[in-house]
């Protein structure tokens, strides 16, 4: 049986912070004047919509980017990071679960800091 690879995908809506203004000369060519509202999904194996939709792909069992049309000069640690302190809820269990070495070593060097203090 094949094992599907675990994938976190996120989705990008831009919208005009004060939609009544886009009217104006030079509003929409302000990057200033936009939002970001970000949806993520975690999947087992990729769609052809995801690939083609999603604004960041990343494979979570093999640790790296597969695409990144949001933001390009991003490695695979800081946009996990992005993303863990945006929705701790859901990736730290997984995070746990996929990554039980790095789980442990943050453990242990926590368990060291508070000793030092």
């Amino acid at each position: 049986m094949k094992i599907k690879k675990i994938y976190l995908i996120a989705y990008y809506l831009i919208k005009p912070k004060d939609p009544r203004r886009t009217k104006e000369a030079g509003y929409i060519t302000n990057p200033d004047n936009f939002e970001y509202d970000e949806s993520i999904n975690i999947t087992r194996g990729l769609k052809t919509k995801d690939q083609l939709n999603a604004k960041v792909i990343l494979d979570l069992t093999n640790q790296n980017v597969v695409a990144n049309r949001f933001n390009d000069n991003r490695d695979f640690p800081s946009l996990l990071a992005h993303y863990q302190e945006g929705y701790p809820k859901y990736l730290n269990p997984l995070i746990a679960q996929l990554y039980p070495e790095q789980v442990d070593d943050q453990h242990v060097h926590n368990q060291e800091e508070k000793a030092g203090s």
